[in-house]
């Protein structure tokens, strides 16, 4: 009976000092992530004013926000933010592979140069690409001289100058989960799949691919839902003829007449969206995970 008591009491102990510990955390989330969103909840709903808004109850942001137009936007913001993970994908496994494989000392010269860009400030990075992608800019004369065209390509003020960006911003978010993973893969398992009379090729797809896929899974959250909401690179580097969500939630804010509610609605149909493509994917991941095991 005492230690049933003892047990008692040094688990309510434990649980006093989980609350303890927790506590500024949920503290700080409450304030700074749930009130603004309670907020933004409630301005979805209120009627837009030209500086403010008007206390009365209206459905009107949704309705337009789930119209034609600005279907179209989510539709762009959408195919950019796929786009960009899947580029990240194609070209941040194999750096992340050569980089697990690697040996020591040249792994953490790798690893060093991957997070050298997060060292510069991300509008001096961005305003590097304008420099470099514009019409009378670097690319442009190193092409010109080099042959490989007669005048300058438009590329600055495009769609395929936001996606350069993006992946270029945004790559190290998939390199690095994808070589946290890949770090801890035992590579034998390749060696003995071909002495068993696999290829390399199906020895990636059966082996490495499988075990890689939590990494693959997290570098694609970091990239896909940043990119899906993205608004400094579209505004640097895009054109006005393509506007991304961001974009539009963020005119809807500051260019007047100003519209919140429309924002708001804007911006937790954005969430909404986000939430049930993040839980569809990770039952997927899961029962795929399940099915792997049996």
């Amino acid at each position: 009976m005492n230690q049933g008591v003892r047990f008692t009491r040094d688990q309510n102990r434990k649980n006093l000092a989980s609350w303890l510990l927790t506590t500024p955390a949920l503290l700080w989330l409450l304030i700074f992530f749930l009130i603004p969103y309670l907020i933004v909840i409630i301005y979805s709903f209120l009627t837009p004013d030209i500086y403010d808004v008007n206390f009365e109850f209206s459905l009107d942001a949704y309705r337009q926000a789930l119209g034609a137009d600005y279907l179209k936007t989510f539709f762009l913001s959408f195919r950019l933010a796929v786009l960009t993970t899947l580029l990240c994908v194609l070209l941040g496994f194999p750096v992340a592979y050569y980089i697990a494989r690697a040996k020591d000392k040249l792994k953490n010269t790798l690893l060093v140069f991957i997070i050298i860009p997060f060292w510069t400030n991300l509008i001096i990075r961005i305003f590097s690409w304008r420099i470099f992608l514009a019409y009378n800019g670097v690319l442009n004369d190193i092409l010109i001289k080099a042959g490989v065209i007669g005048a300058p390509l438009e590329i600055m003020r495009t769609d395929l100058a936001v996606i350069l960006v993006m992946v270029y911003v945004y790559l190290p978010y998939m390199i690095l989960p994808l070589y946290s993973v890949l770090e801890k893969l035992d590579f034998t398992l390749l060696q003995a799949a071909m002495d068993l009379g696999a290829n390399e090729l199906k020895a990636f797809f059966r082996i490495t691919l499988p075990l890689a896929a939590e990494g693959i899974f997290a570098g694609s959250l970091l990239v896909f839902i940043p990119a899906l909401g993205a608004y400094l690179i579209p505004q640097l580097v895009g054109n006005q003829k393509s506007l991304y969500l961001g974009q539009v939630i963020t005119y809807k804010i500051k260019n007047i007449p100003r519209n919140w509610p429309m924002a708001s609605a804007l911006s937790l149909i954005l969430l909404f969206g986000v939430a049930v493509l993040l839980l569809l994917l990770f039952a997927l991941y899961k029962r795929s995970k399940a099915r792997r095991r049996v």
